[in-house]
């Protein structure tokens, strides 16, 4: 009779332990269930433009996986800036956000702002991979950003009014590009319109951009770049740079830039330039895609040729390094897997050419653009750039402890585009002094910079800027740092 009792406890107590087992586990699941569908991704961004075709993918990827939501935000680039600091610091950084901040990527992840890529078996395509650098978009090798632009490209392609100059006696479909007969161009144009009109208009108080069209300028002269890979010496004061200057200089003293540039942006240089008040300017890929979407009427009176030179037989190579990651995931994401799926749907041949079709910095995959519904003006710059652009060194991939060198060294003034501003107010009369000096200055605090983090323990010097094996005229691809 007591080991009936007993076993009808035993048996009881098994049955009560399973349905509380069971009933654990449905817990269990449903938690699980609730933390699945409580995963929230936060995205911030500075590209306005790209919410379309972004939010289409954000959609599609929500649609496939209803346990999570994507919180979009965007903001203005320098706010940006200010919000991703404060978050970062409350440890409430948004999941994907790009870099705005002015400081390294590679400085950023030794602060330990960003979580790598979850890939698992994901192979990145080839266009993706190759671009790819350790120091850059990978840290030990691992993937944690790639880019979606190609950075070989420049803001400084000519850009004309058809029926201007065709006016002034030239052939719409056929400028010249060459510093001399750029400069008649300019000249006729203003003369054709009795002064009423003139040759080019410059954005020259948008002092980052003339910066980034000198230094541009000056490669196709015949400069390595502001800086020489094969000494490690800046360039501000050589005779490629005089080259540029006395170019734009000689159109404004030739009447024949527009009295207005001194005080423009490029956006209103280049509303000034669709009114018709000029027959030039220079401006990057994205210019036709602004007036497309702005000025449409203005739209069949745009072309496009290269970027101005010296001599057309002796075009150099425009020199850039490679390009950036564009989105990366915050170390404080809860939930990278589901980040790093998200960012594969920018990996996509459908998203490149819906990306050529903002027409604005090329995509990364060249292709598209040929595949892509966009203005031919399009085609033809970004042509353009594939014979002009080609990547340089970069002193961070060959030791990335130079970032911490960048973050160092503090803005000299009046740098390239403050001295052409002197020039073209009257403030400035010796340009060519100017410029050395800015060369001796830029010399002196990178020097500086390098011994204040020398001192601090880290290994960096001189030597990290110099690359004896570059070729100028050729890439400078990954294998060539060993």
């Amino acid at each position: 009779m007591k080991k009936t009792v007993l076993t009808m406890i035993l048996v009881v107590s098994m049955a009560v332990s399973m349905l509380s087992a069971a009933g654990q586990k449905e817990s269990d699941a449903s938690a699980s269930e609730t933390a699945e569908q409580e995963q929230n991704i936060i995205w911030w961004d500075h590209y306005l433009p790209l919410v379309p075709l972004h939010q289409e993918i954000w959609d599609s990827y929500m649609e496939e996986h209803d346990n999570v939501s994507i919180e979009y935000t965007q903001y203005d680039p320098n706010k940006l800036s200010e919000a991703l600091q404060l978050s970062f610091r409350s440890k409430q950084s948004p999941d994907i956000f790009p870099n705005v901040m002015g400081v390294p990527d590679s400085k950023l992840y030794h602060d330990g702002w960003f979580s790598p890529m979850e890939l698992g078996d994901t192979d990145l395509r080839k266009e993706i991979k190759d671009v790819l650098f350790e120091g850059y978009t990978m840290f030990d090798g691992k993937t944690y950003s790639f880019p979606i632009f190609s950075n070989l490209n420049h803001p400084a392609s000519t850009w004309f009014n058809k029926e201007m100059v065709v006016k002034a006696g030239y052939d719409e479909d056929d400028i010249p590009v060459d510093y001399k007969s750029l400069r008649k161009l300019a000249a006729d144009v203003t003369e054709a319109y009795n002064g009423e009109k003139y040759g080019a208009i410059l954005p020259i108080k948008f002092i980052p951009r003339m910066n980034d069209t000198i230094d541009d300028m000056a490669m196709a002269a015949g400069a390595p770049g502001p800086i020489d890979w094969k000494t490690g010496n800046y360039t501000y004061d050589s005779s490629y740079y005089e080259k540029v200057f006395d170019f734009f200089i000689g159109m404004y003293e030739d009447g024949s830039v527009h009295p207005a540039s001194i005080n423009l942006d490029m956006r209103q240089a280049r509303e000034r330039w669709v009114a018709e008040e000029a027959a030039l300017v220079l401006d990057g890929s994205w210019n036709i895609g602004v007036v497309v979407k702005n000025f449409p009427e203005f739209t069949d009176k745009v072309g496009v040729s290269a970027l101005p030179v010296p001599d057309i037989d002796n075009k150099s190579a425009i020199n850039r390094g490679p390009a950036p990651g564009t989105f990366w995931i915050s170390s404080q994401a809860e939930n990278a897997e589901t980040a790093t799926e998200i960012l594969l749907g920018l990996t996509e041949d459908e998203y490149f050419i819906k990306l050529a079709e903002r027409m604005d910095q090329p995509p990364l995959i060249a292709s598209a653009v040929e595949k892509a519904d966009v203005h031919e003006t399009y085609k033809e710059v970004v042509s353009f750039f594939t014979e002009e652009m080609r990547y340089a060194p970069d002193p961070v991939l060959k030791n990335s402890n130079v970032s911490l060198v960048y973050a160092e060294m503090r803005d000299i003034h009046p740098n390239p585009a403050e001295i052409l501003q002197g020039v073209f107010s009257g403030a400035v009369d010796d340009y060519r002094k100017e410029l050395t000096k800015y060369n001796e200055a830029m010399t002196k605090e990178r020097n500086r910079a390098i011994e204040k983090v020398k001192n601090e323990g880290v290994e960096v010097s001189l030597e990290d800027w110099i690359f004896p094996n570059w070729i100028s005229g050729e890439n400078y691809t990954s294998d060539m740092y060993q």
